[in-house]
This record gives structure tokens, sequence and C-alpha cells, in this order.
């Protein structure tokens, strides 16, 4: 498909294509003329991604970090874009205008549709306390039940607030190179574009920091959960051990039993002291009265000794004195009475010497006989702790043994009391675990900061956004004419018809074309009338010329005079293009005869039997051969008349083929009789594709015709009737393509 064929194709079609674009203009000037006014407010939003990122030209990953910042912009404004980020403006603008109309006090920016979407009152008042429950602040994951999303989709479409109508009115888009993003809305209310766009910015962060916390928010709660659990624990096992407690009288459960062991090993000290202090007494008793009684006995041994030298020194006194007076009696010269008192003297002096040391003594027994006095004390006293400590010891005795007896009855009640002390301090511990790890949770959670925030809240718009009619008119005037030349473009490349000659050849592989007969309208046409006029009419002058060229190809061969005219499929054009050819050569001064061999679709007898100056002899070559069978007879013409240039004979129609009716040598008998009175003769077969009446005409013909119609299509059923002719050689003729549009013969 060349380019000349395109260009011809647009020439064509060109008041087409001016009709779509002016069409397209007027429609668009009417439609954006009619559109109501739109105001467009818009909120800037600093993201956190660069200054997060950040960007340094330095590094070997410089491309890798700008790659990362842009996926990070992309992501965020498909996430804004998204549909559970909508949907929280959704709930946010039906909340408000429902409540508005409800509570009346303000009206709602908009009204509900019922022809975009109708709702009963019900419906309404439902969707009202559905939407009372939902706290916006809070929310992480805008899923609800599929009977509130289709009640909420269902009345926001009635609204305008659906997830379709707020995507269509909403741009998102990063701000050049900065950090910022803008969010901008387009409604036809100015005061509902700046509500809408500061709410959904509003709404968006709060519901961006929820969904960044989520986790940690998750952790606080599970924490929290734990904790109560851990405390429920607790706090049960205190109450049931104050219960046990209260029900058993007893003290510090779980410690009975070891305040009573401390009580009774205290006592056992006791016990073991006051023994031990016993055990001394008694011992100093032993100690303090030996001592005294190996004193006394000492003491005995020496008064006895004393009384005894106190005797003997009397009884040396009285012997000195006896002596002495003796002696003076013997006037000191008795030597045996010197000699005795001498002794006696002298035992006078050792005794008066003992008694000396007795008087020396006495002191001594003085100071014994205090120390005996302290000893005596000492023993009582020792005594009196002994006995102090025997009581100590029957005493402590006795509590030891009570505390052993209490302690022997309450050794179920200390398991008890020391299990549920076990359970209550590992309750403990657990509960102050996990405490400890929900204040870690709590505290991490509110360190957690969003790093979107608003630069610049959305103001009420001034003036309406420019509608751009007369631009927006020449683009779809553009874009129509654009559009309906791709349509034409497209419509004629697949377009398989022969529609010229060029693609004839192009599609039949180079089958050889005799020429091409453009189209003409068939109503009122005479074909003897084309040919004989002289210029009288013009419409017919393409047509009858092209005629010529193929009749001037036709007549230079002088041996062929019978052709036989085929087509691949029914309705090609045969028949006319016959006729055509007939007429064509009648106006060269030729006898043409037009010999119907379509025996399954024969032409009408009311056209084939015309009255004819030949009538008489066609009839008698017919009878001759025998054919009248297959051949219809002519009527005669009565009186003289010219004598006619073309004829016609028509058959009977037969659902045979031509080698079952036609007897090969009779036949060619009766076209050589038909001959002798026609200068060319014309046969007609059966479709190629269809019937084998062609290949068995063929050996009584001297060429071929096939005939092709402009706006037929090869298909691959055509492929083998195309090789039959492409096969033929010298004995094919050429083609003839017919209804050729006039515009593609040049």
């Amino acid at each position: 498909m060349d380019v000349g064929y395109l260009l011809r194709i647009l020439a064509r079609h060109k008041w087409l294509i001016l009709i779509a674009m002016l069409a397209a203009a007027v429609a668009t000037f009417l439609f954006i003329g009619r559109k109501p006014e739109r105001y467009r407010a818009t909120v800037i939003m600093s993201t956190g991604i660069v200054n997060y990122k950040g960007l340094n030209s330095n590094d070997d990953d410089a491309f890798v970090q700008q790659y990362q910042v842009e996926n990070a912009f992309s992501n965020l404004i498909e996430f804004i874009r998204s549909r559970s980020s909508v949907k929280l403006l959704t709930l946010q603008m039906l909340k408000h205008d429902l409540a508005a109309e409800n509570s009346g006090t303000e009206p709602p920016f908009r009204q509900a549709d019922k022809n975009l979407s109708d709702f009963t009152e019900t419906e309404r008042q439902t969707l009202v306390a559905e939407l009372a429950k939902i706290n916006l602040d809070s929310i992480n994951d805008p899923s609800f039940s599929q009977q509130f999303d289709y009640l909420l989709d269902k009345i926001a479409r009635a609204y305008g607030y659906d997830n379709d109508a707020i995507l269509r009115s909403l741009a998102v888009k990063r701000r050049s190179a900065t950090d910022y993003l803008t969010i901008e809305i387009t409604t036809e209310n100015p005061a509902l574009s700046q509500y809408m766009t500061n709410e959904y910015a509003k709404r968006f962060m709060v519901y961006y920091q929820n969904l960044s916390v989520r986790e940690k928010r998750k952790k606080v709660e599970f924490l929290s959960e734990e904790a109560a659990k851990k405390k429920f624990v607790m706090d049960s096992i205190s109450d049931l051990k104050y219960a046990y407690l209260r029900t058993r009288s007893l003290p510090a459960i779980g410690k009975q039993s070891e305040d009573l062991i401390t009580q009774i090993s205290g006592f056992e000290r006791d016990r073991e002291l006051a023994t031990s202090k016993r055990d001394a007494s008694e011992a100093s008793v032993r100690k303090i009265d030996d001592y005294l009684n190996r004193r006394s006995t000492r003491d005995a041994g020496e008064t006895q000794a004393r009384i005894i030298e106190k005797s003997d020194t009397e009884e040396q006194m009285t012997r000195v004195k006896e002596l002495t007076q003796k002696s003076i009696a013997a006037g000191g010269k008795d030597p045996e009475i010197e000699e005795e008192l001498a002794e006696a003297k002298q035992q006078l002096q050792e005794s008066i010497q003992k008694s000396a040391r007795s008087i020396g003594k006495q002191k001594e027994k003085d100071e014994e006989k205090r120390t005996r006095e302290d000893l005596y004390k000492e023993r009582v006293n020792a005594d009196l702790a002994r006995i102090e400590a025997e009581k100590t010891v029957a005493q402590t005795s006795g509590k030891i043994a009570s505390l052993r007896n209490r302690l022997s009855t309450i050794v179920g009640d200390d398991e008890y009391s020391t299990a549920l002390t076990g359970a209550e301090e590992r309750a403990t511990d657990e509960f102050e675990k996990v405490n400890s790890q929900l204040i870690d949770a709590k505290l991490d959670l509110s360190k957690q900061e969003s790093p979107l925030s608003i630069v610049e809240n959305a103001q009420l718009p001034e003036w309406p956004e420019p509608n751009r009619q007369m631009l927006l008119s020449l683009f779809a005037a553009v874009v129509a004419g654009t559009l309906a030349t791709i349509a034409i473009f497209l419509l004629a490349y697949m377009d398989g018809s022969l529609q010229s000659p060029d693609l004839f050849k192009r599609y039949t592989g180079n089958l050889p074309l005799l020429g091409a007969v453009s189209t003409v309208p068939l109503q009122g046409l005479n074909l003897g009338q084309v040919f004989s006029t002289n210029g009288e009419m013009p419409k017919y002058t393409l047509f009858r010329e092209s005629l010529r060229k193929i009749r001037t190809v036709l007549l230079q061969n002088e041996d062929d005079h019978i052709f036989l005219v085929v087509s691949l499929k029914s309705r090609e054009g045969k028949t006319f293009t016959m006729h055509a050819l007939a007429h064509s050569l009648a106006a060269n001064h030729n006898r043409v005869l037009m010999l119907d061999t379509n025996f399954k679709t024969p032409l009408p007898e009311d056209y084939t039997d015309r009255p004819t100056s030949s009538s008489a002899v066609l009839n008698k070559i017919i009878r001759e051969n025998n054919l009248t069978k297959v051949f219809q007879l002519k009527t005669p013409l009565g009186g003289a008349a010219k004598k006619q240039k073309v004829d016609i004979i028509g058959n009977h129609g037969l659902q045979k083929s031509p080698s079952e009716v036609l007897e090969p040598n009779q036949f060619r008998q009766f076209l050589a009789d038909l001959r002798e009175h026609y200068d060319y003769i014309f046969l007609e077969s059966a479709s190629l594709n269809e019937y084998s009446d062609a290949q068995e005409l063929e050996p009584f013909v001297d060429k071929i015709i096939a005939v092709f119609n402009a706006r037929s299509v090869i298909k691959p059923a055509d492929k083998d009737s195309l090789q039959y002719l492409q096969n033929m050689g010298g004995k094919f003729a050429g083609a003839v393509l017919t209804e050729v549009d006039a515009r593609n013969l040049n």
C-alpha cells in the first residue's frame, strides 16, 4: 500500500474527515460551554522524603539515591490516590452533608441526586447511625462489612462522593524537584473545594500516622492486654490468699511455719542458755561448797592446834613457874632443876613463838572469814541463778513443746500457703516484667513522629478554573480528524479487497490482468448505446475506454475467437463483463454470440429469448446438433428486422456438469457451426471454487478470461483456483477486474 494510494484514500474521504472535525469542535464547544464553573483548591504538603533520604552527588550511589527518592514519591502519590485513602474522604464528606441535612443549621455542600443512585430514607438513617460509630482519628484500616461498603457506595454515588467521582476531581503531584506534594481538588463550589482538600490532607495524615505506628500500637495493645491478664492473676492470688487467711485466722500466709520455727529456735537458744547458766551455777555452787568444806576442815585443825599450843604454853609457863620456885628454893644451885628450868624456859619460848605465829594468822583468818562470806554470797547468787535457769529451762521446754505441737497441726496450711506465696511471687514477677515492657512500648510509641506536615492549607478559590473552550474545541477537531484519518487508514489496511490493479496483482500473485473496468450505474444502462454515442454520455466514458483497452488486447491474436468467462466464486460480475466485452467487440464491427453454459445458474428465459434476426439460424444449429434439451430455442422475430451483432443463447438449467450433458465431438461441431455465423463466441461457466464446469469446458475454447470483482477478498479457499489459472500458461488470456472505483484506476 503506497503513499499515493493512501493520499487518494484521504482525498476520497476528505469531506468525511472535515465533517468529523467540525462536529467534534462544535460538540466540544457546546459541551464545555454548558459545563458549570469549576474551582480548584490546593494543599502543599511536606513529605520528608528528601530530608530523610538525602542526596549526595559525590557518592557512588547517587543514581540509586535519586531512584529511591523518585520511587518513594511515586509510592506516596499512589497511596494518596488509593481506594482506602479516598474512602476516608468519602466517609468525612457523607458525615458532614448528612449531619447538615439532619440538623438544618447549615446547608450541605451537595444534595443527593436520585438519578445517579436511588436510596431509601431507611438506608440513609442506617448509614448515619453507622457513620456515627466510626472514629476517623483512630482508623488504620478502612475495611468494613460488605453490606456497609455497598450502602456507603450507593449513597456516596448519589452525592458525588464515591471513589470514581473523587478521583476525577483529585490531582496529586510532586512540586518540581522539591520535597513538597500538592493535593488539588476541583469542584463546582469554592467552599466545597477548600473543605474537601483540607479534610483530605488532614485525614490522610492521620491515616498515614496510624499506619506508621500500627505495629507499635498493636504491641502496646497486646502488652496492655497481657499486663491486665497478669494483674488479674496476681490480684486473684492475693484475694485468694486474703480469703484463706481470713477463714483460717492465720497471720502472714506462707510464713506461719517459718515464724513458729523461728520462735522454737529462739526458745531453744534460750533453753540452751538457761541450761548452760544452770550448769554453770551448779558447778559454781559445787566448787564453793568444796572450797568451804576444805576450808572448814583446815580451820578446825588450826583451831585445835592453837588450843593445843595455848594449853602447852600454859603448861610450860606453869612448869617454868614451878621450876623457878624450885630454883629459887634451891637457890639456883640445883643443876638438875636449873637444867630442867632452862629446858622448860626453852620449851616455853618455843611455845610462845608458836602462839605468836597463831596470833599472826588471826588477821588472815579475819580476811578468810570475809572471803568466806563473799563465797557464801556467791554461792547463794549462783544457787539463785541455778534455780532461775531451771525455771527458764522448764518454761522454754514447755513453750517449745507447745509450739512443736502447734507446728505439727499447721503443716498442711503451711504447704498450701507456701504454694500460694510462690504463685503470688511468680505472678508478681510476670506482671512487673510485662508492665516494664508496656512502659517501654508506650515510650517508643510516644516518640514516633509523622514525616508528613502541612506547609500551606487550602485557601478559598477566588476565581474559577479557565475552561479553555476554544483551545479544547480546536484540540477536539484535531483529534477527531486524526482519529478519522487513522480509522480510514485502518479500514483501508484491513480491507483485503481487490480495489485497484496494483492490489489485484499483489493479492493474486501477479496474475495476468487484461484490464480493469470502472463501476457504472446499472439503472437504465444500454450497452449498445454506450458504444454508439458520440460523446453524449460522459459518465460512461471511463467505462467505455477501459473496455476498449481490453478489446484491443483480445483482437491482437487473430486465432482466438472462442472465450470462456470464469470466476473464482459467484456474483463476481461474469455475465455483465461478458455482455460488456461482447458489445465492445460488436462496436468494432464484429458479430458476437454469448452462449450461456452456466448450467447451475442460467440466465432468465425472458432475457435470453429475445427475438432476433438470427433466431432461425440459431434454432437450426441447435436442432442439427441435437442440443434442444440443453439450450433454449430462440423465438423467431416476425417481419423484416435489422440484423443484430450480439446474440445470446440460454440453457434450460441443469444440475449436471458440462461433460455429463455435452458430447465432446457434438459440442465441438456445435461451436464450429456457430463460428460460421459469428466472429466471437463467449461461454460462461459456474464458479471455479464450487464446480468443475470451467475445467470441463476448457478444451472447447481458445482462451479463458477470469473475472474478479474489486470488492472481493482473496481467501485461502481461492488459492487452488488461482493456481489453476496460473498453470494454464498461454491459454489464459488474463483477468478482468470489474466494479473498480474510478479513483483507483489511476
